[in-house]
């Protein structure tokens, strides 16, 4: 039976296939176009508990480094060979597993296509797709954060957007601390929050990019996680807009060497199609 998923599935292929060749700015784009519009996975799961209890587990491996990652596969037949069988499958596209991986400190990211492309995505790669997206709901222009930014003090005047930015976090119990900072890339000047979050970066990151559009005057907004590597950089010398009990996660270079499975993780509001 053909798997009209896998075909679904060949700009990714196409993306990771390349990056993994030449890796550039092209290849990084086509993979986020690839997740944010033409992506269905096989995420292996297993159903645990009894009666009301019983609750979809999917499928982690962990490196040397204790990281753990969400077992994705864009083809069924791929997904068998991994479980040998003795799993089931669900069908879950991108924004859906990503929520579900941004939901839990444990998750450090996927690994898709174990044994075979061994591709890893991290969690600040999985962040921007999702800040992209955002953006392009709301009909703007997403800032891409690359290694040619310069920060620099806030643009323009910010006290609006400041206040509505503290006004609203200190409601917000996923964001622990936030900076806005100027940045500068490509020609193109404009702000950037900062945030550290505990648990899903949504609806915080929606919700910033929205008070941005609303109070940032003519100057555009980018949202940035602390768990970004260049963010420590960015807040040196600068006094926190808002300062809870902070916490942020650094990201380790990894790849699939030394992988294995480690377990099922339950997640009892996402369910299977």
């Amino acid at each position: 039976m053909s798997d009209y998923r896998e075909k679904k599935n060949a700009r990714l292929l196409m993306a990771i296939h390349g990056l993994q060749a030449e890796p550039n700015q092209q290849w990084e784009d086509r993979l986020m176009d690839a997740l944010n519009h033409h992506t269905e996975f096989y995420v292996p799961m297993r159903t645990v508990g009894e009666g009301q209890e019983r609750k979809p587990a999917f499928a982690v491996v962990e490196d040397k480094d204790h990281n753990h990652f969400y077992v994705l596969f864009t083809s069924q037949e791929k997904a068998k060979h991994w479980t040998k069988g003795l799993e089931t499958h669900a069908v879950l596209s991108f924004h859906q597993v990503a929520s579900m991986a941004l939901g839990d400190p444990r998750i450090s990211g996927f690994v898709i296509n174990m044994n075979t492309e061994n591709f890893i995505l991290w969690r600040q790669f999985i962040v921007n797709c999702f800040h992209q997206n955002q953006a392009h709901l709301m009909g703007q222009d997403p800032v891409q954060v690359s290694d040619a930014i310069e920060f620099s003090d806030p643009v323009g005047d910010t006290k609006e957007l400041e206040e509505a930015l503290a006004e609203y976090m200190r409601d917000d119990q996923n964001v622990t601390a936030a900076y806005l900072v100027g940045a500068r890339q490509n020609d193109k000047e404009f702000n950037v929050c900062i945030v550290s979050h505990v648990g899903s970066i949504q609806p915080s990151f929606s919700n910033i990019s929205v008070l941005g559009r609303d109070f940032g005057g003519n100057t555009p907004l980018a949202v940035m996680s602390y768990q970004n590597k260049k963010a420590e950089d960015a807040v040196k010398g600068q006094i926190a807009l808002l300062q809870k009990t902070f916490s942020c996660y650094k990201q380790k270079n990894s790849n699939t060497k030394g992988v294995r499975f480690s377990d099922f993780f339950c997640y009892p509001k996402i369910r299977s199609r």
